[in-house]
């Protein structure tokens, strides 16, 4: 029987190593065209087959059990951010003018091929089938989608997720039932008015003045038309529009976000801004157009037995002290899309250390990560899977 815990230690460095790679090298969501080359290599030299694509970046590597049995996927995602590293002298900064790991994505990706090279020398022991999916673009939203769309995981009966956490400290973890992440979504919200002089705007129609009624009024969909207790939030958070300073605008363009939990009331927002924003269009003379993009939807861990075995991985490798709870996070992970078809959970490392100074939020030009961490997290990813498909078994779930 296998120590995962002392194997990943036992690969810390190899861990650490590849994470600066991947921290020096970062590459935008569409185009981690080396990284994804590099991850191959490492699957390759591990004896894993490695599934790339001709249309998108990303692979998965495939471990086949010596037992027959069920599919698990483990999931880490590899592009970085739009963001200039604030401290060049790393030993390891962005070598890429502009573009940095700033949300841990090279952290799970290392995690993972760390699980990976326990998995693969030990796949005697492993009843069914690992899939070790390295998605690309997490950042920019739903592009988790093409592996779903694609086939690649129609034969996975479960899927498991982390993200390694700015704000929970380093020797903590979290994976907890029900909601934890909201959905993402984008509107846009057009108003068409009548140009005219500034000096006659009873020539005209302001979309500006309308735009501006809208922008108050669409917040009165968060103070008056949810219920209290649904967590929701709307942001207009640009307003384009407007030719000269003394002129009645023609045109203004409304960009925004919601962000909810709730997926029954997520359905009905498209209709609720539409009417919202026609209404008080109109009453100013003008006419308002909507459109409303879906983005990854809410994450709900719904699955108790997953999330069960999730919590008894991370006590195996940590302690039961290091579970602890966290507050739901407003921000969205496109994990979400896979949890729409597969079961799955998700759930949270902490990386926060403040003897060390690395404190700074997701995002952030200084964001760093306690590589201290790495091991656990690598061995939480291996032990779900043995455990996942152990139970999965016995029939105990799914």
């Amino acid at each position: 029987m296998m120590d995962i815990k002392a194997l990943a230690y036992g690969e810390k460095e190899y861990i650490t190593a590849l994470r600066r790679h991947f921290h020096a090298h970062p590459e935008l969501g569409r185009h981690e065209v080396e990284t994804t080359k590099r991850i191959t290599e490492e699957l390759e030299k591990m004896g894993i087959e490695a599934m790339t694509f001709s249309d998108i970046t990303g692979c998965i590597g495939v471990i086949r059990g010596g037992h027959d049995g069920g599919t698990v996927a483990l999931r880490a995602d590899i592009d970085a951010l739009p963001i200039q590293e604030a401290d060049l002298t790393k030993e390891y900064a962005s070598q890429n003018a502009g573009v940095m790991h700033a949300c841990g994505h090279d952290c799970h990706t290392a995690m993972l091929l760390g699980a990976a090279k326990i998995l693969s020398a030990h796949r005697e022991e492993i009843h069914g089938t690992v899939k070790l999916l390295f998605q690309m673009a997490e950042e920019i939203g739903t592009e988790s989608r093409h592996y779903v769309e694609n086939g690649s995981l129609s034969d996975v009966d479960a899927i498991f997720g982390m993200h390694i956490w700015a704000t929970l400290d380093a020797g903590k973890v979290n994976f907890e039932d029900g909601e934890r992440m909201a959905c993402s979504d984008r509107f846009t919200v057009k108003i068409k008015g009548k140009a005219a002089h500034g000096s006659e705007p009873d020539k005209g129609a302001d979309a500006v003045v309308a735009a501006a009624a809208v922008v108050m009024g669409l917040q009165t969909l968060v103070s008056r038309r949810t219920d209290p207790q649904n967590t929701f939030v709307l942001t207009v958070g640009m307003m384009n529009g407007g030719t000269q300073s003394n002129i009645i605008a023609e045109e203004v363009e409304l960009v925004g976000t919601t962000r909810t939990f709730n997926k029954k009331f997520r359905k009905g927002l498209p209709d609720m801004i539409k009417a919202a924003a026609e209404g008080i269009a109109e009453g100013y003379g003008c006419e308002a157009e909507s459109t409303y993009f879906f983005g990854p939807a809410p994450l709900v861990n719904e699955h108790i037995s997953l999330n069960r075995i999730a919590r008894r991985a991370a006590a195996a490798v940590m302690g039961e002290k290091a579970l602890v709870p966290m507050e739901k996070e407003m921000g969205a992970e496109d994990f979400a899309v896979y949890m729409e078809t597969i079961p799955g959970v998700f759930g949270f490392l902490g990386g926060r250390n403040m003897e060390k100074g690395i404190c700074c939020v997701h995002h952030h030009p200084a964001f760093d990560v306690d590589e201290d961490v790495f091991p656990d997290g690598a061995a939480i990813y291996a032990k779900f899977a043995i455990d996942c498909l152990k139970e999965m078994e016995k029939q105990k779930i799914l």
